[in-house]
C-alpha cells in the first residue's frame, strides 16, 4: 500500500509543477487547483506516518487527519466557482475554511489536555479494536461523520450550481466550447460522491458497527484518492481558462419590435455574407467588433431571435453550411466540419445530431442522391 501511496503523492507533486510553470500560474483557479492537490499529499502523507514510528513521537499527527476530510468539497467548490473570476480572490472565502478551523483547533485543544503516552495508548488500543472488528462507536465519531457528510452535500451542491451559471455564460459568448467548459468537473463530483463520499459513510459506520475489515475500506479508499488524483490533474492541465466579459453598465435603448426584428435580418445576412461563423475560434466580443455594435446590444439582438444563444447562432448557421457542402462536394466529412469553424470532432457530430436529428454521413448518404 505504501507503493500506491507513493503514486498518488508523486501525481500531485508532478501536477503541482506542470501547474506553477503554466502561462496561467497566476490565476487563482491555478492557485485553487495546487491547493487541492496539497490537501491531497498532506491527507495521503498521514496514512504514511502514521504506519511510521514517526507517529508515535509526535502524537498529534495520530489526530489531525480526519480533519482534512472537511475540506475536499470546500477547496473543489473554490475551484468551481473560480472559472467564473479567474482573477481575484475575496477574503470572506476564507470563512468556509471555518469547519477545518474549528475541528483542528479541537484536535489540537484535546492534544494539549491529554498526556502523549495517553495518546499513543489509545491508539494503539484502537488498532488492536479494528483489528479484531471490534465497536469504536464514540459520540465524536458520529458528530464528525455527520458534519463531513452534511458539509460536503453542501458544497457539491454549490460546486453543481457554479459549473452550470458557467457553462450559460459560455453559450452566450463562445461559438466553440472545447476545453474551455467545465462539464469535466460535474462528472468528477458524481464520481467522487459515489466512489469517495460513499466510502467515508461506510467507514464510519463500519467503524462503529463493524462488518468488514476497517483496513480493507481504508486501503480501498486510498486507492479511490489516488485515481481521483489522476483524473482532476489530467482535466486541469488540459482546461483553458476566459476571461467573462463584465456585465455593462450601460442602459439599452428601447427599442421597437421592428428595429429588432431589422436588425436580426442584418445579422444574418452578414454572416451568410462573410461567414464571420467560419473562425472557430469566434466570440461574441470578436463578431461584435465585426458588427461595429457594442457586446450587450448583439447580446439583445440574439434574445429577441429564434436562437437560444450566440452559441446556437453561431453554430446552426455551420450547421446549415456543412449541410450544403455535403450534398454539393465529396469531401471528407470532418474536413468540411473543420472548415466552417468546428474544432471538436466529437462536438461537431453532437451539435449535428441535434440540430438535424441523424448522423452527417447518414444525412449526405440519404439526401445527396436525390438533391
Amino acid at each position: 500500500m505504501n507503493f500506491i501511496l507513493g503514486i498518488g503523492i508523486g501525481i500531485s507533486l508532478l501536477a503541482i509543477f506542470q501547474l506553477m510553470k503554466e502561462k496561467n500560474a497566476k490565476l487563482i483557479s491555478t492557485k485553487i487547483a495546487v491547493l487541492i492537490n496539497i490537501v491531497w499529499i498532506v491527507r495521503l502523507a498521514f496514512f504514511l506516518i502514521k504506519d511510521s514510528e514517526i507517529a508515535l513521537k509526535f502524537p498529534i499527527l495520530l489526530m489531525l487527519d480526519q480533519n482534512l476530510l472537511l475540506l475536499d468539497s470546500v477547496v473543489l467548490w473554490m475551484y468551481s466557482k473560480s472559472l467564473l473570476n479567474t482573477a481575484k480572490f475575496k477574503v470572506k472565502t476564507l470563512l468556509n475554511f471555518l469547519p477545518f478551523i474549528i475541528g483542528f483547533l479541537i484536535s489540537v485543544a484535546t492534544y494539549l489536555s491529554v498526556p502523549n503516552e495517553l495518546i499513543v495508548e489509545q491508539y494503539i488500543k484502537m488498532n488492536n479494536n479494528i483489528s479484531s472488528n471490534k465497536s469504536l462507536f464514540t459520540i465524536d465519531v458520529l458528530v464528525l461523520f455527520l458534519v463531513i457528510i452534511i458539509i460536503s452535500i453542501i458544497y457539491f451542491s454549490k460546486s453543481i450550481v457554479e459549473i452550470k451559471k458557467y457553462n450559460s455564460i459560455l453559450y452566450n459568448h463562445f461559438s466553440s466550447l472545447k476545453n474551455i467548459n467545465a462539464n469535466w468537473i460535474l462528472k468528477f463530483h458524481g464520481l467522487w460522491i459515489s466512489l469517495f463520499l460513499i466510502p467515508i459513510i461506510l467507514y464510519f459506520i463500519n467503524y462503529m458497527y463493524p462488518i468488514i475489515n476497517i483496513k480493507i475500506l481504508l486501503s480501498i479508499m486510498i486507492i479511490i484518492q489516488v485515481l481521483f488524483s489522476f483524473i482532476f490533474n489530467s482535466n486541469v492541465l488540459s482546461q483553458n481558462y476566459v476571461r467573462i466579459p463584465e456585465k455593462s453598465n450601460i442602459k439599452q435603448d428601447n427599442k421597437s419590435i421592428k428595429e429588432f426584428e431589422e436588425q436580426i435580418s442584418k445579422l444574418k445576412k452578414t454572416l451568410n455574407t462573410n461567414k464571420y461563423y467560419q473562425d472557430e475560434n469566434l466570440s461574441l466580443v470578436k463578431l461584435s467588433s465585426y458588427l461595429n455594435i457594442k457586446p450587450t446590444e448583439l447580446t439583445e439582438i440574439i434574445k429577441c431571435s429564434e436562437f437560444e444563444n450566440f452559441y446556437d447562432l453561431i453554430n446552426t448557421y455551420r450547421i446549415e453550411s456543412i449541410k450544403k457542402e455535403l450534398l454539393s462536394s465529396t469531401e471528407q466529412i470532418m474536413i468540411i466540419a473543420y472548415n466552417n469553424g468546428f474544432n471538436s470532432k466529437s462536438a461537431f457530430n453532437r451539435i449535428f445530431k441535434d440540430k438535424i436529428g441523424q448522423t452527417p454521413s447518414n444525412y449526405r448518404s440519404l439526401y445527396k442522391n436525390t438533391s
